[in-house]
């Protein structure tokens, strides 16, 4: 079990300062590093330039309401989002971006719900690193299968040999070179083509 402690890298998203430092007051400490941002067409650059682990969008924002912006973080890549909206409106904002992954909550709110939520956002952002680390793992078993593959089709191709001693050639090369059967393989691939 890995028990390190990982830094968060944060964006606030608020047209409304105080939003933005209260929430700032929350995360002091060196487990979280804040951006800032008043407009979600700023937060969308800041986006580009940077990789963050959550998001918190106070709605509505200047030049959007904030609800597409946190769709759109949560389809994109492994960061967090959350939304505050007004009671009036937060039943409509859950429906909507509650279906994404994105966290909806209310506002006016409290100190103690938004300590909650960002410790529920921690959860969610290391289920996701785990998770992120198991499809990448995978990823990379599957891209040496396939070149394996590859190289066991060019040796049966071009030096007559059946699947299985093509096989045994790329675990024999490999281990009388001490490299990964990939690299063998690569450099099988790479004589004959």
């Amino acid at each position: 079990m890995d028990f390190t402690e990982h830094r968060y890298r944060i964006l606030i998203v608020s047209s409304d300062d105080r939003f933005g430092r209260e929430v700032s007051t929350l995360l002091q400490g060196d487990q979280f590093q804040q951006d800032f941002s008043r407009s979600a067409s700023d937060a969308r650059c800041k986006l580009l330039e940077n990789q963050y682990d959550f998001v918190i969008v106070n709605a509505p924002l200047r030049d959007e309401f904030g609800s597409r912006l946190c769709i759109d973080i949560s389809r994109n890549n492994g960061t967090i989002a959350a939304i505050f909206a007004a009671t009036d409106t937060y039943d409509e904002i859950y429906a909507k971006v509650s279906v994404h992954g994105v966290f909806a909550l209310h506002k006016p709110t409290s100190k103690t719900l938004v300590s909650q939520a960002v410790s529920l956002m921690v959860c969610a952002r290391e289920r996701l690193r785990s998770l992120e680390k198991k499809v990448g793992n995978t990823k990379s078993k599957l891209d040496e299968i396939r070149i394996v593959n590859k190289a066991k089709w060019l040796l049966i191709d071009q030096e007559g040999l059946s699947e299985a001693d093509a096989h045994k050639y790329i675990e024999k090369s490999a281990m009388d070179a001490g490299i990964t059967k990939r690299l063998a393989a690569q450099m099988i691939i790479d004589k004959y083509l």
